[in-house]
């Protein structure tokens, strides 16, 4: 299971609360920033995450070289309560390095906007996870327009976020290519994932099929290979028992109170646990096979060192 996130700025939703008390704008100008790490998002993080790359793609003349105008134009003149932007977030696999990321990220943006001609611009972020403070956790923000660029028609940026004139394209904005126009409607979210899952498992098939985990203190190969479908979804198509795991509050996570930080402790515990459940769940078979063969192994050794033994001499 894969990290999978879509969300859509709208005009007139300038800002919402977040549960740790944050507010974060959704203003597509503030998502660009968000992402590249730029203007008053320039330090966030940057004690413990890196921006790994940032591009973006299939932008008006006026704003090839400075995207930040395409994004801050679509905030400005966009009617309101339409949507200015959609933003999609994907954990990538860490088995993959930085450079098959990158592609990879951009293979993603392609099948999702970039065969359309969306104006898009793409992120990837990496930080060490917080739970063991070793693995590696990157991951990919997509943030683009739904205004295609397909007809190549040059237009100002005012003009670009009108409505679309269909007998008269020249006096009216980009075409709109939304969930609808492609035929997906309410099932974008779907083919999103889907694709998503798709994709990755190529990326992984050709550059890292397998990888090495550990369950109960035994190392094993398992295929790399990720699945789209939620814990729920997938214990009901392969009788697994595979749980959610829980999330540590920022409340909690970041206090100085003794108390909190044995909560937090507690948290990390039954993360743990989970994690562990859940590796086992989906890897059950390998892991069985892996230590029927220890335990082979370690009968095929035992004749050995006991005949030998035998061969011992007390001097």
């Amino acid at each position: 299971m894969y990290y999978f996130h879509l969300s859509h700025n709208v005009k007139g939703e300038s800002q919402i609360k977040l549960s740790d008390g944050d507010s974060k704008c959704r203003l597509s100008k503030s998502a660009y920033h968000y992402i590249t790490r730029t203007l008053y998002f320039s330090k966030h993080k940057s004690d413990i995450e890196e921006l790994e790359y940032c591009a973006s793609y299939n932008m008006p003349i006026w704003s090839e070289n400075n995207p930040e105008k395409f994004w801050y134009a679509a905030d400005k003149y966009t009617s309101e309560t339409r949507r200015t932007s959609s933003h999609i977030t994907i954990a990538l696999p860490k088995e993959l390095d930085r450079n098959k990321r990158i592609e990879l990220s951009e293979r993603l943006m392609y099948e999702f906007c970039g065969q359309y001609k969306m104006p898009s611009t793409i992120a990837i972020h990496n930080h060490v996870a917080e739970l063991d403070g070793s693995s590696e956790q990157p991951h990919l923000h997509l943030l683009f327009s739904e205004k295609s660029m397909l007809d190549n028609i040059q237009r100002s940026p005012e003009q670009f976020f009108k409505q679309y004139r269909q007998k008269n394209p020249e006096k009216g904005g980009a075409l709109k290519i939304t969930a609808d126009v492609l035929g997906f409607g309410r099932n974008i979210l779907f083919h999103y994932r889907t694709q998503t899952e798709k994709i990755i498992n190529e990326f992984l098939e050709k550059y890292a099929p397998t990888k090495i985990i550990e369950i109960h203190g035994m190392e094993i190969e398992v295929s790399s290979a990720v699945s789209c479908l939620s814990n729920e979804d997938y214990n009901k198509k392969h009788g697994t028992n595979l749980k959610d795991v829980p999330q540590i509050p920022r409340s909690l996570l970041y206090s100085t109170d003794p108390e909190d930080q044995d909560k937090v402790a507690e948290y990390r515990k039954n993360i743990r646990e989970i994690r562990q459940n859940n590796l086992y769940e989906l890897y059950k078979n390998d892991y069985e096979l892996a230590l029927a063969k220890k335990r082979e192994q370690e009968n095929q050794n035992r004749p050995q060192l006991h005949q030998s033994k035998k061969f011992d001499f007390d001097f």
